[in-house]
């Protein structure tokens, strides 16, 4: 391979594990720093509801990164176990549109925040929580592992990086 290729490689690479670990920071409760709740299960639907933007990231980061690079593992594990989480979506949003009187096609503020936090009850009412529960539990453990990958191939968290301390 020619050498002047590999830095063009490696900075596309570091651009997608930095977008990655952005995503994932902002993305409760997929973030290390998720605010604990009263009823955890009502992290189930968050995990569902923000499935989708940390799945298109999980994508990016897995087919982006070079297959001798130790991160492309842990990136692959985290992309299957979210796969798991994300075709669950349509049947939250599908559910919470129901349970709340929501326009399918509405993107407003009020709708999306009914979509994304619910009650413990309200999650567990969902016919496909029994399912979603494992898949959000088993996800969330793939992002952590893949969030200290992350942070040895960038040697920074995200947090360190917009100046946070935790």
């Amino acid at each position: 391979m020619l050498g002047w290729l590999k830095p063009n490689r490696t900075r596309q690479e570091r651009a997608l594990a930095m977008h990655a670990q952005m995503a994932m920071a902002t993305r409760p409760p997929y973030a290390a720093t998720a605010s604990p709740r009263e009823d955890p299960d009502s992290l189930v639907g968050e995990a569902v509801f923000h499935s989708g933007p940390v799945h298109e990231v999980l994508m990016k980061l897995a087919y982006g990164i070079a297959p001798q690079r130790p991160l492309k593992e842990a990136a692959e594990d985290a992309l299957a176990a979210m796969s798991a989480v994300v075709v669950l979506r349509p049947s939250w949003i599908a559910y919470c549109d129901a349970r709340f009187g929501l326009n399918p096609e509405a993107t407003d503020a009020f709708s999306e925040t009914n979509r994304q936090w619910v009650d413990g009850d309200t999650a567990r009412a969902w016919p496909r929580f029994a399912q979603a529960k494992p898949a959000v539990i088993t996800a969330t453990e793939r992002i952590a592992e893949l969030r200290s990958s992350l942070v040895e191939f960038c040697g920074y968290e995200f947090k360190e990086w917009v100046g946070q301390t935790a």
